[in-house]
């Protein structure tokens, strides 16, 4: 039991600094990370897009997953319904396995890392305002962290209404507008 102890903190330390990096390097390279996503759609297409929407939205980016809906509009001139319905799919998908890998991967290593009264504290205030973050990183450009929802013990049914639906209703208004500009 302790070696499993030990490699799920190895892998909760790893993801964690692994979404740092990749947040800090895609605030940093904003625009190398866009002209890769460009290339990549162009060069996949539908593929490429659930691949980036699904890791744009796993892992913490400041590139959103709004951000191809709008690229794959304007740059492939795919059909903008079924390109929608592959970022919907996609960031379903992210989001109901990032909440999952927090809820049963990271906690553990937040609750080692913060001790259980800091954790509490922190899961106490998850529980009364974290439903307004969740809700509002959905929609707008901050970070939109599944995994960290999950870390901190938000409940699976206020995830669902203030994290997915948001994120998907978000993702329906970008395509009217991406269907109207474009």
């Amino acid at each position: 039991m302790k070696f499993w102890k030990g490699v799920i903190k190895i892998a909760s330390i790893s993801l964690l600094v692994l979404m740092f990096t990749l947040l800090i390097f895609s605030i940093a390279r904003y625009e190398t990370v866009k002209g890769w996503s460009q290339q990549f759609i162009l060069g996949y297409g539908l593929f490429a897009i659930f691949v980036l929407s699904l890791f744009f939205d796993l892992f913490p980016q400041y590139l959103s997953a709004h951000l191809l809906i709008l690229i794959a509009a304007d740059l492939a001139r795919n059909n903008l319904f079924l390109v929608s319905i592959v970022v919907l799919g996609a960031t379903l998908l992210a989001s109901i396995a990032g909440f999952s890998i927090g809820r049963y991967l990271e906690e553990k290593f937040f609750i080692d890392v913060f001790g259980k009264e800091i954790y509490a504290k922190i899961g106490a205030e998850m529980k009364d305002k974290g439903k307004w973050y969740a809700a509002l990183s959905a929609v707008s450009p901050l970070p939109y962290i599944p995994i960290l929802f999950g870390a901190l013990n938000m409940k699976w049914k206020d995830f669902v209404i203030w994290g997915i639906i948001p994120r998907l209703l978000g993702f329906i208004a970008t395509s009217i507008f991406a269907a109207i500009v474009f």
